[in-house]
């Protein structure tokens, strides 16, 4: 025994000194913050979530869309199946959303949940093209005339119109993919827009009755078809009138939500008369609630919107953990 201790010791009196020499090596090595800002690599970013892409076949509008899927955080209830969001926009809507509302999935305020972008295969490079947006969320063609103010950029209203060929391939294409490659609720369906893609789902949530449950409609572009036209006359609201007696057949809730500060284009006037028009169909299905939400600018409203509609739309719902929104579905 005293043998191997003493071997042991002249063992260590060589590698105690080399064991220093590496870490004097390393710490010679270390480069400081600005050697460092010179010479370490950028690594690629990629999403803290897993996110699917699919590029689908041509459309039936001609389009090539790309797809982006997230899938659920949680699992699903037991006995139920996780719920689909989708989101229209998705370069600006569907990576924010999917981050923020972590926590109101992981904590059952809202339910497990595919978080589904409809997007376009010619944005692959992350940006977007204002044609996309003009094309599929207008439900009208508009040429604006000499004097109007869109007359300076014509991608924002040439090939308008073709809301419905989009939501056609939305109903017919996109949905039916979806709820065959995933198990998911095929009831429980979200639908999200802001802006010209809230103009879109306003427009699905008057003409495609049965094709969601829930909508998130922010700052929708109701002025469409045109700023300068008396209210009643514009394409939004001459849909209203001719959708009146549409039956939902089934409970249906549509957020709206709109900036106090949107008003320099009439948005929150605008916002105000199609949802009192909407009320006042007293359709037992159809559910409508309103926010006007302070100090909020068109550009900027969605992160504050989209957190109080999402869980909103959920409220009072059974198996949700009881959450701080006020809306009531009466």
């Amino acid at each position: 025994m005293i043998e191997k201790f003493n071997v042991f010791i002249k063992a260590g009196r060589y590698l105690l000194p080399a064991l220093f020499i590496v870490v004097i090596s390393q710490i010679s090595q270390a480069q400081s913050p600005q050697e460092l800002a010179k010479n370490l690599p950028a690594k690629k970013f990629e999403y803290p979530w897993d996110v699917k892409v699919f590029d689908l076949q041509v459309s039936s509008n001609g389009v090539k869309y790309r797809l982006y899927v997230r899938p659920p955080i949680e699992p699903p209830q037991e006995g139920q199946k996780s719920s689909t969001f989708y989101f229209l926009d998705p370069l600006a809507l569907f990576t924010p959303a999917a981050a923020m509302s972590y926590n109101y999935e992981y904590f059952n305020y809202i339910p497990s949940a595919y978080f589904i972008g409809i997007g376009y295969q010619d944005e692959a490079d992350g940006n977007w093209r204002e044609a996309n947006r003009t094309r599929d969320y207008t439900p009208t063609s508009f040429t604006p005339p000499e004097d109007h103010f869109l007359r300076a950029n014509p991608v924002d209203y040439e090939n308008s119109g073709g809301a419905d060929a989009f939501l056609d391939v939305v109903q017919n294409e996109v949905i039916p993919f979806i709820e065959a490659k995933y198990d998911v609720d095929r009831q429980d369906r979200v639908l999200i827009g802001k802006s010209m893609s809230g103009l879109a789902a306003a427009y699905a949530l008057m003409t495609r009755p049965a094709m969601f449950k829930r909508y998130l409609i922010i700052s929708p572009s109701i002025w469409w078809d045109d700023f300068l036209y008396p209210r009643m006359d514009r394409a939004i609201m001459k849909t209203e009138q001719a959708t009146k007696e549409t039956e939902y057949p089934f409970e249906t809730r549509a957020y709206f939500a709109v900036g106090d500060s949107e008003e320099r284009m009439s948005l929150v006037t605008d916002v105000y008369v199609l949802f009192n028009a909407l009320q006042r169909r007293f359709n037992p299905n159809l559910k409508v609630n309103l926010e006007v939400l302070p100090q909020e600018l068109h550009e900027g409203i969605f992160p504050n919107a989209f957190m109080r509609g999402i869980v909103g739309v959920y409220a009072d719902e059974e198996g949700r953990r009881s959450s701080a929104s006020k809306l009531t579905w009466d």
